[in-house]
């Protein structure tokens, strides 16, 4: 477990620094943007619920492959915030519906991308139910075919649709088998080694993984919240679907900013709803 301070470093190391417990990317990163200059950082994240530490030491052994040294990231619960706290910074209108987990969530993710902006390093950040390739540090270099990018999905949620663009003007909206991956399922995506594009971004639901840039998190903030009661359309199903939280609030401005979404998957999500603490299982609170 990484101690408080220690980050995911993008570059190579300074002379005399361990490499431990930093994961060093290739040098070649450093072209990427401005922001990751040799020496420069990228903070990773594991949401984590204080009172779920189990979950915390299940996705440690489950993605030891990845030789990531994680980061957990003590995470907002929901059940601990009043109306009047849920009000105060922002994460809901005035008598929205969301359950204490979905604002719970929204507020952890607020608050990883105040300190993005605050620290102005980008980060990369995991829910605590993320099945993660065991390359996913060679793959990340995906990002350097990027001229600007403000968040990169890495991956989604499976029991629902993407949509990303192909080429500007022609889009593909896409389901998933299986919708939630079986223990065989998920070793095989881990050991697998298919090809990495970053591909513009339209709508996708879930946030076991994602970048994002200290600029990108500015717009998430300013663009996302107060979360809202609302219903999106997806054009190729004919149908709307409600927006249940943070991640479907965050559909609606993914074309307005430089977003996109890894294909094939470098992150997907557990998926298992008995133990969701965001979807909803009875009365829905009003905020």
């Amino acid at each position: 477990m990484l101690e408080a301070g220690q980050r995911f470093r993008l570059g190579a190391p300074a002379r005399g620094e361990s490499r431990e417990p930093l994961i060093w990317l290739r040098s070649a990163l450093s072209a990427l943007d401005p922001i990751f200059e040799t020496g420069r950082c990228m903070k990773n994240f594991v949401v984590n619920l204080n009172r779920q530490p189990e979950k915390y030491e299940s996705f440690l052994r489950l993605n030891a492959g990845t030789k990531i040294a994680f980061e957990r990231f003590e995470a907002s619960d929901g059940a601990s915030l009043s109306p009047e706290d849920a009000l105060g910074m922002n994460l809901v209108v005035p008598g929205a519906q969301f359950t204490a987990g979905a604002v719970g969530c929204a507020a952890s993710h607020v608050r990883i991308w105040q300190q993005t902006i605050q620290s102005g390093i980008p980060a990369l950040v995991f829910e605590d139910d993320a099945i993660i390739r065991h390359d996913i540090i060679e793959r990340l270099d995906v990002l350097r075919g990027l001229k600007d990018w403000d968040y990169v999905a890495l991956g989604y949620n499976t029991d629902t649709t993407l949509e990303v663009e192909l080429a500007p003007g022609f889009k593909s909206t896409m389901m998933f088998m299986p919708k939630r991956p079986t223990d065989e399922s998920a070793a095989a995506f881990q050991r697998s080694t298919s090809g990495v594009a970053a591909l513009r971004l339209t709508t996708c639901f879930g946030t076991a993984g994602y970048v994002v840039s200290p600029r990108g998190a500015k717009k998430l903030l300013e663009l996302c919240l107060p979360m809202e009661n609302r219903f999106l359309k997806i054009p190729m199903f004919n149908r709307t679907v409600p927006v249940l939280g943070i991640d479907g609030m965050m559909n609606f401005i993914y074309a307005s900013i430089e977003a996109y979404a890894c294909l094939s998957p470098l992150v997907i999500p557990g998926n298992n709803n008995a133990v969701s603490t965001t979807v909803p299982t009875g009365e829905i609170p009003r905020w």
